[in-house]
This record gives structure tokens, C-alpha cells and sequence, in this order.
């Protein structure tokens, strides 16, 4: 007698996100990739199967802007924490910022970053530059697998500094089909900020006036300018003003550009940087509520196609001070999916689009193969997500920042059981302490793509 041969999991009775849409059904997987979906008695027989009980099966989240500190700043966070975090908040696939100390912007340091993070990342990770002051490194730098270029307004080339210099490098980072990353703002923002501080403004006053929105607008419009010159693909970090959405809709039509919405811009405002202080503070700074609403305006039309965390930590004390001296930037992993999802059954976003915005649209944008969608022959990185109601408990973070402006919101969904390559990394609360089967992911396609 033939006894039947079984495949590694199962996860039946759910509602399914299959091209756009939710159906009911079930995935089979065998060892890193799914092998069928449909009907549970239509699936293999598993070593172990996930009633998800009618829960939501979904595509494992894309976050393509993280900050996971390391090196000099272990402190803060390191990459294999970061991965960690990501898992705790359903988010299966990364992509890490480049400001580290010291600053990534060669192929050494690039090389470094996978060394000590290989074999131990939880979630799958790939990486930016920073772009070199050697422009001629460009090529040695892409060849590492890198996914873009970052630049931000320190930058000596950041508009209007060195535009012509600046031209040149973006046609060299053209050459290789990798897109430039624009953090919006004034190119002197830095110098504006320090001056403004030392006036007698007081300092929330101060912070936003020195990365206004009118800044972050201009910014953009110098970028595109320049980036159309060389058809270089260029995507806006965390677009937060309402003129700056103005620019993008006027530039909808262009193939090269693409950017992003991050949910402490959606759900947090001027006002909670006021009651909050340093807690709340980072870059680009919590803007008005008709910013706001243009945010939620331009994710609904589809002008801004990608939702990402910015997730930026820093240690207790660097948060917890005077606002002048207090670091910039929020813990975004772990409430990503929390918050996100409760907007949606508030009725801000539809299910459908928001997912599509953390799954498959970050996966095209940036070639990420194999991953953002749930079809047979992708990797089995996947997230259930329950509905059930809770607050938000910073402390029991995954990230070595234990803080968060949103500690004690209410929130309705969570992400219950996470798989990363065919493997149950996250079940319920549990993170397995072997959850290591992320991978380094490296760019492989030719040309960034939305849909």
C-alpha cells in the first residue's frame, strides 16, 4: 500500500488576497514556495496545518524605507532586531537606508552590512547607498545588488548646490536601471534649523518652519527637472505636504516617478507634535490636518502608490528630552500593519488598496521577484491577520525601541501567524528564537515598474 507523501504546511479557512481581491481558500507549502491554492480538500496533505478560521491570508508585507542603525549605532538597533521587528509586524521584506555611521556609500561597506546580517536576518533585507563622493564607484556599488541611491539635503549635490555635477551621476546611475531616493527638503534645512533654534521662536515653532511644506514641494519640483534630463527613476520618500502632492499630480503622467505615505503622517498631526514633543518628533516633521487629508486624498487616486514605515529608532534617552537636542524619527514596524488595517475598516482606504500598497506595488516598484503576491512558484512569505481588538503595548516590541507615539491606541486587527520563505516565524505571539530563514535580497530586474 502507497502512503501518501505530505507537504510542509497548509494554512486553510481563510479569506485569501488573490489579484485585487479576497476569496475564500487555502495555500499549500512545500519547503520555501507555494505550491498550490484553492479549496482546502483541493490541497496536499501537510505535515502541519494553520486554520486561519476565516482570517485574512495575505501577501507578506514590503517595506522598502527602514532604518536599522547597526555598526556604531548597535544602540539604537541592529539588523538583526530590525528583521525581528519586522516579523512581530507582519512586514516579510525590507529595504535598509543607508545614513548609518559610518555612512554606506561603497561596495565595502555594502559587502559589511550583508556580512553581518546573513544567515541572521528574520525577515528578507536588501540595501542602499548613499551615492559616492568617487561618482566612479557608482558601478561597483550597483553591482552588490543594491535596490537605489539615496540623497538627502546635507548632501552636497542635493538641489540647487551642484546641479550640474549632480546630472552627471544620475546619468551614471541611470546607466544602471537603479532609481534615486529624494528625502524632500530645503538643501540648507540643517543650517536653517540651527539658526532658527538659537532665535527666541520656540522650538516646535522653530523645527517647522525650518522643514516647511512649501520646502519639500520645491524640493521635488528641482528634482524632477533634473531627473528627466537624464531619465533617471525617482521616487519621494515620505511625501507629507499637501504641495507637494500638487506637484505630483501635475506630474502624474511621468513614467519616472513614483513616492510614498507613511502612517505616523497619516494618522498623527501638528497638534500631536505639540502634545507629544520630542516623542513625535521626526523628518519630515507631523504636518497640518489638510495635509493630512491630501495624503489620505492622494493614497485613494492612486497618486501616491506605496505605504512604508520610515521605521526609525532611537534609544530612550534620545527621545525622552529637551525637544532641541531629542532625535528625529519613530518606530514604525510593529504598528504598521495595527494601525493601517483599523484606518481601512474606519473607511479611509479600502482593504484592497491598502494592501495592494504594502504587497505587490513596493514589490514591482523596486524588482523585488517572487514576492508580493500570493501565486504559485513565489515565496511563501506570508502574514494571517486576525481581527481582534487590543492597544498597542511599546514595551513588548521586538526593536530595541521600546517607545512609540502610538502606545495605547486602539487598534482591531494584528498579524497573527507570519511565514518567511515557507517557514512559521511568528505564531501569535511567539517569535521563534530560530527564525532566521531571511534572505538578502539583491535588485535583478531592469527597469522599476508600478502598476
Amino acid at each position: 500500500m502507497l502512503i501518501p507523501l505530505t507537504i510542509d504546511i497548509n494554512i486553510v479557512n481563510g479569506n485569501l488576497f488573490l489579484s485585487g481581491e479576497f476569496r475564500e481558500g487555502g495555500i499549500s507549502i512545500e519547503g520555501e514556495r507555494i505550491i498550490k491554492i484553492g479549496k482546502e480538500p483541493s490541497l496536499e496533505k501537510a505535515s502541519l496545518t494553520i486554520n486561519a478560521n476565516g482570517a485574512l491570508i495575505l501577501p507578506g508585507l514590503i517595506d522598502i524605507h527602514v532604518h536599522f542603525r547597526d555598526l556604531e549605532q548597535k544602540y539604537k538597533e541592529t539588523l538583526e532586531t530590525g528583521t525581528r521587528s519586522a516579523i512581530a509586524g507582519g512586514v516579510t521584506s525590507v529595504l535598509d537606508m543607508p545614513n548609518n555611521i559610518p555612512p554606506t556609500d561603497s561596495a565595502l561597506r555594502i559587502n559589511n552590512k550583508i556580512k553581518l546580517i546573513e544567515e541572521k536576518a528574520a525577515s528578507n533585507i536588501g540595501f542602499y547607498s548613499l551615492i559616492p563622493k568617487d561618482f566612479t564607484k557608482i558601478e561597483e556599488i550597483s553591482n552588490t545588488g543594491i535596490f537605489g541611491f539615496k540623497v538627502y539635503p546635507v548632501s552636497e549635490l542635493y538641489p540647487p548646490k551642484n546641479d550640474l555635477q549632480l546630472e552627471i551621476i544620475l546619468k551614471e546611475i541611470t546607466k544602471r536601471k537603479l532609481p534615486l531616493i529624494v528625502h524632500l527638503d530645503n538643501g540648507y534645512a540643517g543650517n536653517n534649523e540651527k539658526n532658527l533654534f538659537d532665535s527666541e521662536m520656540p522650538a516646535i515653532d522653530a523645527f517647522l518652519k525650518a522643514h516647511n511644506q512649501l520646502d519639500e514641494a520645491n524640493a521635488l519640483d528641482s528634482f524632477i527637472k533634473v531627473c528627466k534630463k537624464t531619465n533617471t527613476q525617482l521616487h519621494c520618500a515620505h511625501v507629507t505636504a499637501k504641495e507637494t502632492i500638487e506637484v505630483l499630480r501635475k506630474n502624474s503622467g511621468s513614467e519616472i516617478l513614483s513616492s510614498e505615505a507613511c502612517p505616523h503622517h497619516l494618522v498623527l498631526d501638528e497638534n500631536n507634535l505639540r502634545k507629544l514633543g520630542s516623542q513625535a518628533k521626526c523628518l519630515p516633521p507631523l504636518r497640518k490636518i489638510n495635509d493630512q487629508k491630501a495624503l489620505w486624498e492622494a493614497l485613494n487616486e492612486n497618486t501616491i502608490k506605496i505605504i512604508s514605515t520610515d521605521h526609525a529608532p532611537h534609544s530612550y534617552e534620545e527621545k525622552h528630552c529637551e525637544f532641541k537636542a531629542a532625535a528625529s524619527g519613530i518606530h514604525g514596524l510593529e504598528t504598521l500593519l495595527p494601525i493601517m488595517f483599523t484606518y481601512a475598516q474606519k473607511g479611509m482606504i479600502s482593504f484592497e488598496s491598502l494592501i495592494e500598497k504594502l504587497t505587490i506595488n513596493p514589490a514591482n516598484l523596486m524588482g523585488i521577484e517572487k514576492r508580493g503576491s500570493l501565486e504559485i512558484g513565489n515565496f511563501a512569505d506570508i502574514v494571517v491577520v486576525k481581527k481582534e481588538k487590543l492597544k498597542i503595548n511599546s514595551e513588548e516590541f521586538q526593536s530595541k525601541a521600546k517607545w512609540t507615539p502610538f502606545n495605547g491606541f486602539e487598534v482591531s486587527y494584528k498579524p497573527w501567524k507570519v511565514l518567511v520563505n515557507g517557514f512559521l516565524a511568528k505564531d501569535d505571539e511567539h517569535i521563534h528564537t530560530k527564525a532566521r530563514t531571511g534572505k538578502i535580497l539583491k535588485k535583478k530586474s531592469n527597469r522599476l515598474k508600478l502598476l
